[in-house]
């Protein structure tokens, strides 16, 4: 795949580096993909690329790897204060797509560091609503805030509004229904509260007071439908972290590519 994208792109053999960002937990020099059978070994691709340096980092920490160079416009508030460019505080990149994930940019001796997580396997638990079991106790983060989790939520809302389920639409289809349709716009309106919970308690985890970032396929889809105020008021909702938390900006990220930028924001791998 890589030899196929060099050539089809025209780069020839003087590439000097090279970074991979992976939808998988980095072990040393090896990542298995979590959603997909794909393993890549870093030395195996250092081989086929004549030996330059390479460096293989979780998706997210790639994202994560932008958030300190991001221009105005790369991120759309989400309520709460406007991003600003940030001097040395922690600021975390959530993605919810296919699969939920967090990483974190941290400042220290005078540089970015970034640091990628596995929180979208965490643990949710029980979510429940109007009587409605919509999520089992053992359910994860990635269970029910992915695009598949939002679809299984609309499915049970429906199943217990109509008596019936539908197959066969996708976490778009949701949100484009969620203006005419009672059943789509609880869902969404659900979603909307969870994930304004879970990204508070990220906040938390990383004490990322420079920001909460997010990104990915569903947030993108959620972000135009989504009601601001909900989200903020689960996301400040921390007891006496709550005057904080108002002062934590929170945000969509609209940059394209945004992981491939961080990826050459990082140091040149040695």
């Amino acid at each position: 795949v890589m030899s196929a994208y060099l050539a089809a792109a025209g780069i020839g053999p003087d590439l000097g580096a090279c970074a991979i960002a992976a939808a998988g937990p980095v072990d040393g020099d090896f990542v298995k993909l979590t959603n997909n059978p794909w393993s890549i070994d870093r030395a195996e691709v250092s081989a086929a690329l004549a030996g330059i340096p390479v460096a293989l980092v979780n998706d997210v920490e790639g994202v994560a790897a932008a958030l300190p160079h991001l221009a105005a416009g790369d991120a759309q508030p989400v309520g709460g204060p406007a991003p600003v460019r940030v001097d040395h505080r922690t600021m975390v990149a959530l993605n919810v797509g296919t699969g939920v994930n967090v990483a974190s940019a941290i400042r220290r001796g005078g540089q970015w560091w970034t640091c990628p997580g596995e929180a979208g396997h965490m643990t949710l638990g029980l979510v429940e609503a109007d009587g409605i079991e919509l999520a089992a106790k053992d359910s994860s983060i990635e269970g029910v805030l992915s695009g598949d989790g939002l679809v299984a939520l609309y499915g049970r809302l429906t199943r217990a509004a109509q008596g019936s389920d539908e197959t066969g639409i996708d976490a778009k289809e949701v949100f484009a229904r969620a203006e005419s349709d009672a059943v789509a716009a609880r869902a969404v309106d659900l979603f909307t509260g969870l994930l304004g919970r879970v990204a508070g308690d990220f906040c938390l985890a990383a004490a990322a007071w420079g920001g909460v970032y997010l990104c990915g396929s569903v947030a993108l889809g959620w972000s135009a439908v989504a009601d601001a105020g909900r989200f903020r008021a689960e996301f400040t909702r921390k007891g006496p972290m709550r005057a904080r938390m108002e002062r934590v900006p929170t945000a969509v990220l609209r940059r394209e590519n945004v992981a491939l930028f961080g990826l050459a924001m990082m140091p040149v791998p040695g």
